[in-house]
């Protein structure tokens, strides 16, 4: 495990520590304020104009000597050095901004060697006087050239190794036929340059004959008035035949839809009972689950130590990361599963549902055990004595379930919007739908009254799915390997990262002092300056914040965050966060697109945040055009643009590069030779993207 000091945070900085390394480092420095205040201070002091040096003492404890800074960097000083050293890092800038320089020209020079053309080598030695000039004593006089004088010293304008200077190679360097065809290119290219200025002059244009000359059309007398000819008696009218109208042909009735002569089509599916009455109970402590009973009320802890009861059509939310469970009056069990990616990288956060009360039947009894809308996210149906009949309404689309004794039923709505489609802040194509349903334990029978679909029986483990893309009926049953964990109730992660998170929500939860609180804690988790130990506290508060805001002004927070150049790893949530909020609604674009223009007024900036928080490529097949558009955007004046072009090309186009040394990278300070080489690894990387095969979808 690394340990916070001053060598481990000039090695984090400058982008030397493996991945997994670095990205511990980075919450630690998150959580620390001692070590965000340290690092900006780096980053002012290593740019600071007229900064002297350390004064030389010239004794064994001189802490500015070049061998004692040299065995620090190397991880060879003494103990008690080290700990006088950094000390006076910490007191002097001075000495902070020699030991942090010389950190990042060793790490230039042994990564990447520069090379020095041999004419700025001959101006250095001339800046001294010999001997101290002189690379070698010459021991024997220069003799002249026989039949010619001694060539004459070309000056530094004219001199063939500038260009090494610039990174490039000399011109004559190169063999003949180089030289010849970059001669010729640029013969072409000035050709071509000509060419396009001689077409941009305007020519000139022809003049318009006139009718006579003026001295001719003065002679000629004016004409006499002369009277209008009578007009001839018209002719009869033949009748017009009028054209036969063309005849409409109605479009196409989908297959599934279509009603065959003799046979009942899709029965109508009755909407679910408005009014508002007690169904259900909040059954586990320790977790947050809010409900609301209208978009502009308060958001309110169903707390099963107080009253907990659930309301028909009210909105109820699991808030992210945690596992809540909802027992209905019919005796239905729903479980309400949030999650975060800490705990299982999956495109899933809060579950949003909404619960109806059963309609009643003739002849006694209940339509349905239990009647739902699932607005996002995934829940798991249980039955408490058999038989339960349980309608999920998802995405516009109706699924009927029939649960036997110990049965378990998953259903997952995710809803986001299509990386790499077109973006309009008011128009534009809906967010994606897919739904999943899996049969986990036990059997069901699972039925989709208006798509004509009905399997009596599914035996576990098996799923089908459906998108809003694609349409129609949803996929058939299909088996699932056993040691397939994705609909795992409680996944189990890495002990130590999932104690953590566990900790996090647990401690946030006691935080809860008033359970009309709930939002106003979130707000607090993200806002509070970062603690040792709190890191999961204020991932799970971005994460949080998201779910329960009701408009972008609530968002104006998450927005800080993700334009700040200190909260590395908390940018990240805060994308994903955002990401999820936008496609939650078709009106939610524009309304953090109003938020963004106020918060980074750059002209364009917010239009383009949009359109990376929304997918700018394609996963199965990445545009090369984008490809190289979002590795430009690694070195975008803002923060958040850079962030979102990095979170764009790990989450979409290379989900395999988090793991690989280089690519992964705080983007906070996106200048100097750490960013340019990680720009330049992102780069060939590219490359090596645009070369694979598409994917098989």
């Amino acid at each position: 495990m690394a340990q916070l000091t001053l060598r481990t945070l000039l090695a984090y900085l400058d982008d030397t520590l493996e991945a997994n390394v670095a990205r511990e480092l980075g919450k630690k420095v998150a959580e620390s304020d001692v070590a965000r205040e340290l690092v900006e201070r780096i980053k002012k002091i290593t740019r600071r104009r007229r900064l002297q040096t350390p004064d030389a003492v010239g004794d064994a404890e001189d802490i500015s000597d070049p061998n004692t800074v040299a065995e620090y960097l190397s991880n060879t000083l003494d103990a008690d050095q080290v700990q006088r050293l950094e000390q006076a890092c910490l007191d002097s800038d001075v000495y902070l901004a020699e030991v942090a320089a010389c950190h990042q020209i060793l790490t230039v020079v042994l990564a990447e060697p520069v090379r020095v053309p041999p004419s700025a080598r001959e101006r250095m030695y001339k800046l001294v006087p010999p001997p101290g000039g002189s690379r070698k004593a010459r021991t024997r006089p220069n003799l002249p050239v026989i039949g010619g004088a001694a060539a004459a010293e070309k000056p530094d304008a004219e001199d063939a190794d500038a260009a090494l200077l610039l990174g490039m190679n000399r011109f004559g360097a190169g063999s003949a036929g180089r030289r010849a065809g970059m001669a010729a290119v640029g013969a072409g290219i000035a050709a071509l340059l000509a060419v396009a200025v001689y077409m941009a002059i305007p020519g000139r244009h022809p003049e318009v004959p006139a009718t006579a000359p003026p001295e001719v059309a003065s002679a000629v007398p004016a004409p006499r008035p002369v009277p209008a000819p009578k007009p001839p008696d018209p002719e009869p009218t033949p009748p017009v035949t009028p054209m036969p109208t063309p005849p409409v042909t109605p479009m196409p009735t989908p297959p599934d839809m279509v009603k065959e002569p003799g046979k009942k089509g899709p029965p109508e599916i009755a909407a679910p009972r408005a009014d508002r009455l007690a169904v259900g109970k909040a059954t586990l402590p320790n977790v947050l689950l809010v409900t609301r009973p209208a978009p502009d009320a308060k958001w309110t802890r169903l707390d099963p130590g107080t009253d907990g009861v659930v309301s028909s059509n009210d909105e109820v939310v699991s808030l992210p990361g945690y596992k809540a469970e909802v027992k209905l009056d019919t005796g239905v069990t729903v479980s309400l599963w949030g999650n975060v990616p800490d705990l299982v990288p999956a495109r899933l956060l809060e579950s949003r549902v909404r619960f109806h009360a059963p309609t009643a039947k003739d002849g006694g009894g209940f339509e349905h055990d239990a009647d739902l809308t699932l607005i996002a996210g995934r829940v798991y149906l249980t039955p408490t004595k058999g038989s339960e009949r349980v309608r999920v309404r998802a995405a516009g689309e109706v699924y009927d379930f029939t649960l036997p004794e110990r049965a378990e039923v998953a259903v997952e709505l995710t809803v986001a919007h299509e990386p790499g489609a077109m973006f309009l802040r008011t128009a534009g194509p809906a967010p994606r739908a897919e739904l999943k349903v899996a049969v986990l334990r036990g059997s069901a029978g699972v039925a989709v009254p208006a798509r004509g679909v009905t399997h009596a029986k599914i035996d576990a483990p098996a799923q089908l799915s459906w998108d809003s893309k694609a349409g129609g009926k949803p996929t058939a049953p299909a088996p699932v390997d056993k040691a397939n964990t994705y609909f795992d109730k409680f996944p189990l992660v890495p002990s130590e990262q999932g104690k953590a998170v566990q900790k996090a929500l647990s401690d946030v939860t006691g935080r809860l002092a008033d359970n009309d609180r709930a939002q106003i804690l979130m707000t607090e988790l993200v806002t509070q300056p970062p603690m040792m130990g709190q890191y999961f506290q204020g991932v799970i508060g971005i994460y949080g914040l998201a779910a329960v805001a009701s408009s972008a002004d609530d968002l104006k927070t998450l927005v800080d965050v993700l334009t700040d150049e200190t909260r590395g790893p908390q940018r990240i949530a805060a994308a994903t966060a955002l990401a999820a909020w936008l496609a939650r609604s078709a009106d939610n674009t524009a309304a953090l697109g109003a938020v963004l223009d106020m918060k980074i007024p750059a002209d364009g900036v917010a239009d383009l945040v949009l359109r990376l928080l929304r997918g700018a490529v394609t996963p199965a097949a990445p545009e090369p055009v984008e490809l190289d558009r979002l590795v430009d955007q690694l070195g975008h004046p803002s923060v958040a643009v850079r962030e979102l072009a990095l979170w764009n090309l790990i989450t979409l186009a290379d989900p395999a590069a988090a793991r690989v040394p280089g690519l992964v990278q705080d983007v906070g300070m996106g200048s100097g030779m750490m960013h340019e080489r990680f720009v330049r690894a992102w780069r060939a990387r590219v490359e090596e993207i645009k070369k694979r095969p598409p994917a098989k979808k």
